[in-house]
């Protein structure tokens, strides 16, 4: 199979939910031309299925274009963009009856010379966990849990510096995520109707750090951030940490099993508080 036969099945699959009304609106890629990578593409009549793309430069998350919309929307989702989904209907953003979910095995997205993206590469699902309907491709292989395993990172002072030298506080990382959707954001709230032509330091620092806490547990890995950023900042390697630090403490992580609960919103009398205390001081 190859992405060509994934599109057709893809596209015959969409033209008959369109056909037999059982979804209003499809949520899905299309051709832009901008440095090859194909852009969101929402249509309502089967005719547009005809001109759906699926290729390695399906690069966006589409899940943000679920939310208020009317009728039963299906969504051509990216093994990250379905954990998004769930994501947003485990946060009551979305139900879970008005999304048909169409899983793509996904092998991996590319950038504009053919690399393949730093958050394809330490991917560890690549194949849907949440779907409705599935569409297979048998040259992608199943990853492990061994497999894209989180290394090490460079997490010093240092480093957070250098990053925060180059941000210049477009907020496009938090405009291309999935799990940035409140009205008005904790940066925009009480800020004047102007803004310096150059930001400090500061309030980066305070834009990225509180938006890393904000993801923690949520961010579902898939590098739309970095994708987005017009200057080349690195700050996905921040959100994992943080990611990280929730898997390895509570053993969750972000849109796998939609039955589960987030860990930022359970709480038990033996949770480990080693964010707060330095490890379980809380145990006698």
């Amino acid at each position: 199979m190859s992405f060509e036969k994934q599109r057709e099945e893809l596209a015959a699959h969409c033209k008959k939910l369109l056909g037999d009304g059982a979804v209003s609106t499809v949520v899905g890629f299309g051709e832009s031309g901008v440095l090859g990578m194909c852009s969101p593409y929402i249509f309502s009549e089967s005719v547009g299925a005809d001109t759906l793309s699926w290729n390695n430069r399906c690069v966006p998350n589409l899940s943000g274009y679920l939310p208020g919309r009317q009728g039963k929307t299906a969504i051509a989702a990216k093994p990250c963009d379905a954990r998004a989904v769930a994501g947003l209907v485990k946060e009551n953003q979305l139900k879970r009856e008005d999304v048909h979910i169409i899983g793509l095995a996904c092998g991996g997205m590319v950038n504009e010379n053919g690399a393949p993206l730093l958050a394809c590469l330490d991917c560890k699902t690549n194949f849907p966990p949440i779907y409705d309907t599935l569409i297979d491709d048998p040259d992608v292989v199943k990853k492990s849990r061994e497999d894209g395993a989180r290394q090490p990172a460079d997490t010093s002072p240092e480093r957070f510096a250098d990053e925060m030298k180059k941000c210049i506080l477009c907020y496009s990382c938090r405009q291309a995520c999935y799990g940035c959707y409140c009205t008005t954001c904790f940066m925009d709230r009480g800020e004047p109707n102007w803004q310096p032509a150059t930001p400090d330091t500061g309030a980066k620092m305070l834009y990225h750090l509180g938006r890393a806490m904000h993801l923690a547990g949520r961010c579902v890995e898939c590098g739309a951030c970095e994708n987005a950023c017009a200057s080349g900042v690195d700050i996905r390697y921040l959100i994992s940490e943080v990611t990280g630090f929730v898997e390895d403490e509570y053993g969750y992580r972000a849109g796998m099993d939609p039955e589960t609960e987030p860990a930022m919103l359970t709480y038990t009398a033996g949770d480990r508080e080693v964010g707060f205390l330095g490890g379980d001081a809380h145990v006698k």
